[in-house]
Order: C-alpha cells, then sequence, then structure tokens
C-alpha cells in the first residue's frame, strides 16, 4: 500500500512511518520546510521522503500536529476535496496496533518511561506485544512495533490535537491500565479542571469487569477515580530498586508501576537492570571540568520536583542551575509558574529561554517574565537568544555545579546546550 503520513515528524508519526515501511508499504510524508533531528534523522535513516513530490497515495494517516502549521493545513484541504481515504493517527493506531489485551499508560507524567519498561520486560516473552511510547529509548529498541500477537501496550496521552475531538486515551480499547496521575495538565485541551477530570473519570469506566487499573496510590489526583472503576484495582506506591544507571523517586515510582502489571502476568522484571532508560529522561549528557550536565524532559511543577529531589538526593553537596526552555502549552499561562515556585525554591540559578505563545491565547492569561521575575527575583535571568543563553550560562557554571536542561524538544536550544557542554573541553 501507497501511505502518505502528513505532519510526519512528531513523536508518533516518525516511528509509525518507519514501522510501516518495515511491514512493507511505499511510506512517503510531509511536514514544515525545516525539519530537525531526531526525526530527520530516524526518517532519512529509514530512507522515508519527506516534502518531495509523492505518488498518489492509497491512505492518507494525518498527524496530531497538522494544524500547527499553514503549509501542512493547505495540504489537508487538498486531501478532503480529493477521494482518497484519510485516517488520523491516533485513529490509525487504534485499529491497527491496539489489540485485544491491551495495556494503556496514562497520567500527566510517567507514561513513556512505564511503557518503555513494560515493552521491554515482556519484548521476547510468550506475551510479545505490539507497542508504541513517544520517546528514543537509550537501549536498541524501536519506539514503535507491530507483531501479530494479540497483546499491546500504548503511551495513551490525554491531550487533544490534530483531528481528535476527545482524549487521545479514549480512542484506545483497554483492559489493563496502568494510571499514574490525573492532573489537570493540559490547560490548552480542557478549560477547566473538571473537564479534565471527566476525560479521566470516562478512560477508567470503559476498562471491563475482567480488566485491571493499577493506581498510584501516592499521588492524589488518582484516587477520586478508583470508585469508578468496575474492574480489579491494584495501588503501587514505589519500589526500591539499585539500578546501574537510572535513580530517583520517579524512576522507583515508575518501575514500581511496571512491576506491579509484571506481578501481575507472571513476568519476571529481573532484565530491568539492562534497561537503560529514555534519551532526554534525567539523561546524564556529559561531566567535564567536574561539572555534571543533565537533560531532563520535566515541564511540570511535579515532574520538575520529583528531578531535582533525584538528583539532590544522588548528589547531596553539589549545586544545581537550570536552564527553563519553556515549550510546554500549559508554561504559557500565569498560574502555571506559580506553581514551579516551590520546587525551585533550592535552585541557585535559573536560565529561562525564549517565551512562545500559542496562537489565540488571551493576552490577560499569558504568561510574561516580569511573572517570573516576582516569583524568583534575581536568581532567575531572562536569556531569549542562543547566544546571550550559552555566554551567560558558560560564565557562570564552577566546578561540581551540575547543569540540568529541562525541556519538551526543541532542535535551539539543544544546540545551545551542546555547545556550552563543549565549551568545557
Amino acid at each position: 500500500m501507497k501511505i502518505h503520513i502528513l505532519a510526519i515528524c512528531g513523536k508518533m508519526t516518525a516511528p509509525l512511518a518507519v514501522a510501516l515501511k518495515k511491514q512493507g508499504h511505499l511510506v512517503t510524508g510531509s511536514d514544515q520546510e525545516k525539519i530537525y533531528p531526531p526525526f530527520s534523522t530516524i526518517l532519512t535513516k529509514a530512507k522515508i521522503p519527506i516534502n518531495q513530490p509523492y505518488q498518489t497515495p492509497d491512505l492518507y494517516i494525518v498527524g496530531s500536529g497538522f494544524n500547527h502549521q499553514n503549509k501542512l493545513k493547505n495540504e489537508f484541504e487538498q486531501i478532503k476535496q480529493s477521494k482518497i481515504p484519510y485516517i488520523s493517527a491516533t485513529e490509525y493506531i487504534a485499529k491497527n496496533l491496539i489489540k485485544s489485551n491491551s495495556i494503556l499508560v496514562a497520567g500527566s507524567y510517567g507514561k513513556s518511561s512505564i511503557s518503555a519498561m513494560i515493552a521491554f520486560l515482556l519484548k521476547n516473552t510468550k506475551y510479545n506485544p505490539s507497542y508504541l511510547f513517544a520517546s528514543q529509548p537509550l537501549n536498541k529498541l524501536p519506539s514503535l512495533l507491530f507483531t501479530k500477537s494479540n497483546w499491546s501496550i500504548c503511551e495513551a496521552d490525554e491531550s487533544i490535537n490534530g483531528l481528535d475531538t476527545q482524549a487521545k486515551f479514549l480512542y484506545y480499547p483497554v483492559k489493563y491500565l496502568i494510571l499514574t496521575s490525573a492532573q489537570w495538565e493540559h490547560k490548552e485541551s480542557y478549560p477547566t479542571a473538571t473537564a479534565n477530570f471527566n476525560a479521566f473519570k470516562k478512560l477508567v469506566q470503559s476498562i471491563p469487569k475482567d480488566g485491571l487499573l493499577i493506581y498510584n496510590n501516592i499521588d492524589s489526583s488518582t484516587i477520586p477515580l478508583i470508585k469508578f472503576a468496575k474492574c480489579k484495582t491494584i495501588p503501587y506506591t514505589t519500589q526500591n530498586i539499585n539500578h546501574p544507571t537510572l535513580f530517583g523517586p520517579a524512576f522507583e515510582n515508575n518501575f514500581a508501576a511496571a512491576k506491579t502489571l509484571c506481578d501481575y502476568l507472571k513476568i519476571s522484571t529481573n532484565k530491568i537492570q539492562k534497561f537503560k532508560g529514555l534519551k532526554n529522561r534525567l539523561e546524564i549528557v556529559a561531566d567535564k571540568k567536574k561539572i555534571l550536565f543533565i537533560d531532563d524532559f520535566a515541564q511540570s511543577a511535579p515532574r520538575i520536583n520529583a528531578s531535582i529531589l533525584a538528583i539532590q538526593n544522588k548528589y547531596p553537596n553539589r549545586s544545581i542551575k537550570i536552564i527553563l526552555e519553556p515549550h510546554a502549552g500549559f508554561l504559557q499561562y500565569k498560574k502555571s509558574i506559580s506553581e514551579l515556585a516551590e520546587p525551585l525554591k533550592s535552585i541557585n540559578n535559573i536560565f529561562l529561554t525564549k517565551i512562545s505563545y500559542t496562537k489565540n491565547l488571551d493576552k490577560n492569561n499569558r504568561i510574561s517574565f516580569s511573572y517570573y521575575k516576582a516569583i524568583f527575583g534575581d536568581k532567575i535571568s531572562y536569556l531569549p537568544t542562543s547566544i546571550d543563553l550559552i555566554n551567560t550560562v558558560t560564565s557562570s557554571l564552577k566546578s561540581a555545579d551540575i547543569l540540568v536542561r529541562f525541556s519538551s524538544g526543541g532542535l535551539e536550544g539543544q544546540k545551545a546546550f551542546t555547545k556550552i557542554i563543549n565549551y568545557f573541553k
């Protein structure tokens, strides 16, 4: 089959494109004019042409990010006018990857890590599941895999994007659900906390009687949802584990979730010692001049707090400085910034990169640097250009410091972080 993927450079669509090509399909794609690693690298390596003339496809798959670019929105209008069928990437995954024994991992944090751990532990067992998680593993493990098994694992997000009209996780059939939290993180998708809660409520209610709900007992946002489950429920908290490279309460909490499911399925978790984790998840990327450089995905207050606590516990006598790249949509709101006050109170220096805004965001509700300054005072610096960021950060670092980059992506920020690391030869 000839398949063209619109908005191919996404966390779901790029690995989907590679997996479809491995199945024997002729795959092409389109995205914004400039595409960046890691997706450009992944697709180029797979020899999947992007933004090039292509044969009329048998099917269009529409990625969630298509409506953020005028070029892609215009292409979608042309797709609608053609007689060729199209389907959202979410629905394609729901119909083709999700199996009768469906394991979903949902919540406002930990989804990628837990999904990847379970995929790693169940791979090459009798379950041999299809799976999808939206991050790059440090093991040689694809982030999306189709198998012939009737088991599947899927990171299940609550956001509403692209052609989706409801939470992404509500498109996916579920039998086994791991729920890490139900905090109101995606304010761009849900106008109120109640709307966010109701989405999670529907998810829990959709678990069949012979299914299973495994929930994070130390996150209070999960507790009100338990009463809506008509299946067996099992709590998890943390599981102490001595791992060669992974550390911190977030890792131990995520491992507890994976172990609880594996214990239920009677699968050993001993192999977890060989699991290297995910790129950009408390990833120690360099240690130069006795300065430790850590790359982390955390953007929300709970995630940042967990990461900082993990670093402080492992390196109790070292000064922590951070680069905060406010990419996430919820960081554009004033309320979100006040929530960061507690997690960042012990940080010596905060280097804030360029603040961007979603189109049509009400100016009365959106954040500005003055709000950051009011909360963090002189320890925060606004550095919207790469050169200012590089110069300021490199001049501030000294032996025994730890520099953490909190970012959900972006090539410019990654390049600047790399240049800061390479400054210390």
